[in-house]
């Protein structure tokens, strides 16, 4: 027969506070990995916007691209990729240089409420600041 062998107390509760500890550093680099990349995406996607509407200089030809992107994107992506959402990418290419973006930013820290929360709260910020 199999015999059951007896864990002191101590020792499963030191067990479960270790494996908690690798799961929470695990699951806290995963989420700085993955904003990480949601920044440099949102930071890309509002720079090539940027030169493209920049490059023709008309207020109405940039809002039609906006919206003509955001709705392919909406179709081929899924939600998310909202008129608002691409503006927010715009700003943050517009408020932020490359070397904000190096990785090394505190935009890299992570966020609980989601990928981009720092830019939608910087940039809400920045707007009842200014109205």
């Amino acid at each position: 027969m199999n015999e059951i062998k007896y864990i002191e107390p101590t020792q499963e509760t030191q067990l479960y506070d270790d494996v908690c500890q690798i799961i929470d550093g695990a699951r806290g680099r995963i989420a700085t990995y993955v904003n990480t990349e949601a920044c440099l995406t949102n930071w890309y996607i509002g720079k090539r916007i940027k030169e493209d509407v920049l490059f023709n200089q008309r207020a109405e030809y940039g809002k039609q691209v906006v919206r003509n992107l955001s709705l392919k994107l909406t179709e081929r992506y899924g939600s998310g990729w909202s008129e608002k959402t691409l503006r927010h990418c715009l700003r943050s290419a517009e408020t932020f240089s490359e070397e904000n973006m190096s990785g090394t930013s505190p935009l890299t820290l992570p966020c609980e409420n989601g990928a981009f929360c720092h830019f939608v709260t910087y940039f809400n910020t920045r707007a009842h600041a200014h109205p």
